[in-house]
C-alpha cells in the first residue's frame, strides 16, 4: 500500500523537502538544485494542506498526479492549492534537477487583500499536464521575485517585513496570470478548435436532454469529456470568447429556450424539463436573467 504524508505547516514542508528548519514560519523556499528524492521515497504520496508554486528545470522523472505520470523540461511551473496530493515516481540526485519551490500557509495572507485575491487565480487547480511553460525572460523575473522573498525571510523581521513579502508574493501571483493568459493566446489555433469542441459537447448535452433526464450540462462534466480541469477550461474560454464556461453553457441554454418557446406550443414547464431543468422556476429565473423577459413574455411579444 502507498504511503501518505500529510503536512499541515511550513516547518513539516521544510522538514520533509530539505530536512532542515524554515526561516519564516510561514513561508518557505527551497532551491531544488540542492534536494533529491531517495529510492525509499519513490510512491510516496504528499497531501499538503498549504500552497505551492514550483518551477522545473532540467528535470527528466516524471511526476504522478491522480492516474497518470507527467515529464518536465526547462521552466516549466505548476502551482497547487491545499489538499491537493501529488507523487514523485522517480528518483533524483542533488543537481539533477533546477528550479525552486515555495511553499506558504494560507494564515500567512490571513488579514491581507491577497487572502481574498488569490482565490481568483484559477490556476492552482489546473492539473499538472495544464502546465505554464515559461520563456527565459519570465524565469528570471518570477525568480528575482523569489530571491527577493528569501532574503526578506533571512533578515531580522520588524514591522515591514510582512508587507515586503506579501507584496512580493502578490506580484509572482500576478505575473502567473499574466504568463498563462499568453500562453491562451499563443495557442489560440488550438484553443479555438477547444472552443467549438466545447459548444458541441453543449449542444449534444442538450439534444439529449429532449429525450433523456439527463439534467443540465456541467462545467465539471464537460470538462472531464474534454480532458481538462474545470478551472483550466473556465480561463481558456474566457480568453478566447470573453465568457466563463458557465456564461456560454447559460448562452446556449437561453438560445434554445428561445427555439423551443417560439417553434413549439409545450408549456414553460415543459419546455424547463426538456432543457434538463429539474425546477421551472429556475428556468424563468434564468431565462429573465439573461433576456430581461420572463419565457411566457418572450413568447408573447414574438
Amino acid at each position: 500500500m502507498t504511503a501518505l504524508v500529510t503536512i499541515n505547516s511550513v516547518a513539516e514542508a521544510a522538514k520533509y523537502y530539505t530536512g532542515q528548519a524554515p526561516d519564516h514560519p510561514l513561508i518557505h523556499i527551497v532551491d531544488l538544485s540542492k534536494t533529491q528524492v531517495d529510492e525509499q521515497l519513490v510512491g510516496t504520496k504528499v497531501c499538503s494542506n498549504l500552497y505551492a508554486i514550483a518551477v522545473k528545470s532540467n528535470f527528466c522523472g516524471k511526476i504522478r498526479y491522480g492516474r497518470q505520470h507527467y515529464d518536465f523540461s526547462s521552466g516549466v511551473l505548476t502551482a497547487y492549492a491545499p489538499g491537493q496530493v501529488i507523487e514523485v515516481s522517480e528518483m533524483y540526485q542533488v543537481g539533477e534537477i533546477g528550479g525552486w519551490y515555495i511553499t506558504f500557509h494560507p494564515d500567512l495572507l490571513l488579514q491581507h487583500p491577497l487572502g481574498r485575491a488569490i482565490k481568483q487565480y484559477g490556476y492552482f487547480s489546473y492539473e499538472v499536464f495544464e502546465a505554464l511553460h515559461l520563456s527565459e525572460r519570465e524565469q528570471q523575473t518570477l525568480q528575482k521575485l523569489v530571491d527577493d522573498i528569501g532574503h526578506e525571510t533571512r533578515q531580522n523581521h520588524d514591522q515591514f517585513s510582512l508587507d515586503i513579502i506579501l507584496s512580493n508574493l502578490d506580484l509572482i501571483l500576478k505575473y502567473i496570470d499574466r504568463y498563462f493568459n499568453r500562453q491562451f493566446l499563443t495557442r489560440k489555433s488550438f484553443n479555438f478548435g477547444e472552443v467549438e469542441r466545447f459548444t458541441s459537447l453543449v449542444d449534444d448535452h442538450l439534444a439529449r436532454a429532449e429525450v433523456d433526464d439527463v439534467g443540465l450540462p456541467s462545467v465539471n462534466a464537460l470538462a472531464d469529456q474534454l480532458n481538462m480541469s474545470p478551472n483550466y477550461l473556465s480561463d481558456l474560454l474566457k480568453t478566447q470568447t470573453g465568457k466563463s464556461a458557465q456564461e456560454l453553457i447559460h448562452q446556449q441554454l437561453i438560445e434554445k429556450a428561445k427555439y423551443l418557446l417560439l417553434n413549439s406550443e409545450n408549456s414553460v414547464a415543459s419546455i424547463a424539463y426538456q432543457l434538463g431543468f429539474e425546477y421551472p422556476q429556475y428556468f424563468s429565473r434564468i431565462f429573465k436573467k439573461k433576456t430581461t423577459l420572463t419565457p411566457a413574455e418572450f413568447r408573447k411579444v414574438h
